[in-house]
Order: C-alpha cells, then structure tokens, then sequence
C-alpha cells in the first residue's frame, strides 16, 4: 500500500488513477509517493447517479497513460448499442488513443450485429470477435494489446471482467451474469483496477460506464470525430454549418444521409452528441425523420 506525501492535502484516490506513474519512497512502515510522473493522457466520466461522495454531474477520472483501448460490447445480453461506441470513440480519439471493438459472445451474433460492425471496419477501426465461453479470438485480442497499456471500456454485463480472466488464464475477477428483467449488467467492476498479464503489458479494467463526459467538446468540432462527414462538410453551404437544424437545401451533409452516402445511426449519434453539448431540446428523432421520411421528395444537389 503506497500513501501521498503529507504536504498534498488529498486523498490518494483524487489524486493518483489506475495507469499513473509515480516516484515512490520506502519508509519504516510503507511507500510513500513523492511525485506524479507527467501524464499522457486522462479519461474521465460523468457520474449520473448521486453517491456518498458524489452529486450528479460530478466529473471522476479514471485511467491514465492509456496506450491502447478496447471498446467491448456484446452481441446479445446486454444488446449493442453502437451509441455507446461512438461516444467512447470521440474520448479517445481526442487523447490520440488507438482503439479496438470487441464484439464479446460473438457466438450469439445476428446480421444485424455484423451490419453495425461493418460501419466501424469500413471507418479502419479494427474489430475483434471473441468469445470468453468457446474461448474464441482471445489469442488475437492479445495480439493487439501486448507491450502496452490497455483499457477496457464498455456497459455492465458484456464481459470485460471475463475477457480479462481469459487474457490471465486466471479466475481471480469476479463476474456476474444480465439481469433477467433489465437485460442491463450488473456492476461487478466498482472501481477501476490494474493488472499486470505479461512482460510490459497490463490492462485496466472500468466499471460499466453510462456516460462519458463530452461537455469540453465545442459544437463545431464534434463533427471532426465523424470522418465519414468530411467529404462532405466543406460543401455547405455555410462555413459554421453543424448539420443540425440548418435547412437541406443548404446542408450537403444531410443530403449524404438522405441519399445513404452517410450511415444514418451514426449520423444520430451524431445527432444526439450535439444536442446535449448545445442543451438544447430539438428532437434529434423529428431530424431524422424529416430528413429520411422526405429524401425521395426533396432535390438531391449532391451530385450538381
């Protein structure tokens, strides 16, 4: 057990997350930590539920000095929700994080999973399909993390704790099956937590996150972390245009969405990144219904 100098007036926990490297001294009785090497990267989360310690809204960090992360989701038991995906994508692309999908049960997978897998591989972010039960695609998930730092990030209930008890060959992470009447995971993984599974290699396991914090994000960038748009939104019509509320005619990058150029989830998610940054109350579902329901009526300039 290693405690903060005295002279930092912290608790260890708000002070020191999983991944972080420190100077440590050895005393009569324990380690003490002296200094906090420079970090290149910290992830943080919006707590949604009041705590103890917590209010609403209350941003927690939990991981630092993340090489590479892997986003995990399941194909059935909690369902896929590839919302979820999008908005860790922007987290860590921000912070220059290289990421993996992991489609985990993948023996229970439907066409409808493997479409919403492809919108990822066509954007080149790579997918891996295991399965912790027939012990399928751990060898290659390994491959991707070893020699770094990797974190686990995904919903309650899709299996992180599993995969990484396959990673260690070890049952030492206690799992926990879907509620049956929810079909949401229960949270085994409280609090983030550090293992070490080979030479240099080690993965930090989350507890099932709801929300990630995206508040520090102008309205204007959020766009950059959805590069299928870029072919696209350089030719609207106004400079400042955010794809939103402005009209079709004007918006090249609605006309994509409409003419099945732009993947209509992701353009929602998009949607729905949006309107919470702008807090504003505009039915992201009356957007796309619009735009989706009437593109066979309105004028394609796409192509013009």
């Amino acid at each position: 057990m290693a405690k903060l100098r005295k002279d930092i007036n912290l608790v260890c926990n708000q002070a020191i997350f999983p991944g972080d490297k420190v100077v440590v001294e050895q005393n009569e009785k324990n380690f003490v930590i002296q200094h906090l090497i420079k970090r290149t990267s910290l992830l943080s989360r919006v707590k949604k539920d009041r705590t103890r310690l917590d209010d609403i809204g209350t941003i927690k960090n939990f991981a630092a000095n993340v090489d590479t992360a892997v986003i995990v989701v399941a194909a059935k038991e909690p369902p896929l929700h590839p919302k979820f995906i999008d908005r860790y994508l922007m987290i860590l692309q921000n912070n220059d994080i290289p990421t993996v999908i992991c489609l985990n049960k993948s023996d229970l997978k439907t066409d409808a999973e493997e479409k919403i897998l492809d919108v990822y591989r066509n954007l080149n972010i790579p997918v891996v399909e295991t399965s912790t039960y027939a012990h399928v695609g751990i060898e290659k998930l390994e491959s991707y993390l070893r020699g770094k730092q990797a974190i686990f990030v995904g919903n309650s209930g899709v299996g992180k704790s599993s995969l990484i008890n396959a990673i260690m060959n070890s049952n030492q992470i206690k799992t926990s099956h879907v509620s049956e009447k929810s079909k949401r995971g229960r949270h085994t993984t409280t609090t983030s937590k550090y293992y070490i599974w080979d030479e240099n290699s080690s993965i930090i396991d989350t507890p099932g996150i709801r929300s990630l914090d995206v508040s520090s994000f102008s309205p204007l960038e959020i766009q950059d972390y959805f590069p299928e748009f870029d072919d696209w939104k350089g030719k609207c019509k106004y400079n400042d245009c955010l794809h939103y509320t402005e009209p079709y005619e004007s918006c090249i990058v609605k006309q994509a969405v409409a003419s099945g150029l732009i993947n209509a989830d992701r353009y929602e998610s998009y949607l729905r990144i949006l309107s919470g940054v702008l807090n504003t109350d505009k039915d992201y579902e009356d957007i796309l219904n619009e735009l989706l329901g009437d593109s066979q009526k309105k004028t394609n300039t796409l192509y013009k």
